[in-house]
């Protein structure tokens, strides 16, 4: 039955591009061909502004899969994850960022970013897990979402001043869970970074950790930064 209904079910609600918006072909999972052509992949384009950023932020090491600006259709790929409840599609571009970091220096956990209680139950997932999911089983190593909590359900930070991105989520987090976290190199995880704000945020509580090692993943990053 269920190999005659497929099929039909198809041609009724065909799978698109979450990109352009095309029928996908046989072969093609979320992204069209020439979507997934033209992704602007982190290609080593922005090193200097990396190692700025890394330095500013603390950390050792930042990884993104793709230059993200709102104005492009590709920021359509962050929005179906984030706001259309596409999950499968998170944990697959987790999965492609994870396979481009290599052995990612000696990462030891991936630690996502977390939504406010209130904001998950109504949005019904985390986007920054399912993204660590992904990278977290191509890297083989533990995804702990215990570790950070969002004590304060703060606005959007979308359409905010730099300036006010990082006051709106100054104090926005709090570190639970240490045990097994000293002189560990823990991966942070988010789906986009414009101002940084968010992990500095995050940052701030990670430090009270003797030893630990930040690096910084995320799907798009700004070219802003």
């Amino acid at each position: 039955m269920k190999s005659s209904v497929f099929p039909f079910l198809r041609l009724l609600f065909p799978r698109t591009c979450v990109v352009c918006g095309d029928v996908l072909v046989e072969g093609e999972r979320f992204l069209c061909s020439g979507c997934l052509g033209g992704l602007p992949l982190n290609e080593g384009m922005d090193e200097e502004a990396d190692e700025e950023m890394r330095g500013d932020l603390g950390i050792e090491n930042l990884y993104w899969l793709f230059r993200y600006d709102r104005g492009s259709d590709y920021h359509r790929l962050v929005h179906a994850v984030k706001y259309r409840s596409n999950r499968e599609l998170g944990v697959w571009a987790g999965r492609m960022l994870g396979e481009r970091m290599g052995n990612a220096d000696g990462i030891d956990r991936v630690i996502p970013v977390p939504l406010h209680p209130k904001r998950e139950r109504e949005r019904g997932f985390n986007q920054a897990f399912l993204i660590g999911t992904g990278i977290a089983e191509v890297l083989g190593v533990r995804l702990e979402s215990d570790r950070l909590k969002r004590v304060v359900n703060t606005p959007s930070q979308t359409g905010l001043e730099r300036e006010r991105r990082a006051g709106n989520v100054a104090d926005a987090f709090r570190l639970e869970n240490v045990e097994g976290l000293e002189g560990c190199h823990v991966l942070l995880v988010d789906d986009v970074i414009t101002s940084g704000a968010t992990v500095r945020a995050c940052m701030a509580e990670l430090c009270k950790i003797r030893g630990i090692r930040v690096s910084v993943a995320c799907l798009g990053k700004s070219g802003g930064i």
